[in-house]
């Protein structure tokens, strides 16, 4: 499976959907715009395994620019709380490591 380009599809939206919101601004009925903008991704990160994957890392990089993000533990209910603690630390360092802003 080739994922060298899969963030590309969500970054068109998120621009397409900041044009509109511009287009609808900058026209003569303002009244009546529709904020279809994106504010805010959930991103959901494996609990399996050691951290964030590379392809996490480069989603998050090519996103962090555009929207706030909200890093969350999928299926965090079924790891012990120091398994979540030491992921959770784990996740925050290459996050810092990597220079991606989250919302905090």
């Amino acid at each position: 499976l080739n994922n060298e380009r899969c963030e590309d599809a969500i970054i068109q939206y998120i621009g397409h959907q900041y044009e509109a919101y511009l287009q609808d601004e900058s026209g003569l009925n303002r009244r009546n715009i529709i904020d279809n903008r994106v504010h805010c991704c959930l991103y959901f990160i494996s609990p399996y395994g050691r951290g964030l994957k590379p392809i996490d890392i480069k989603f998050m990089r090519s996103l962090h620019d555009k929207v706030n993000i909200v890093p969350v533990i999928a299926k965090a209910d079924t790891l012990t709380k120091s398994e979540i603690r030491s992921l959770k630390a784990r996740i925050l360092e290459e996050i810092d490591e990597n220079n991606i802003r989250i919302y905090q």
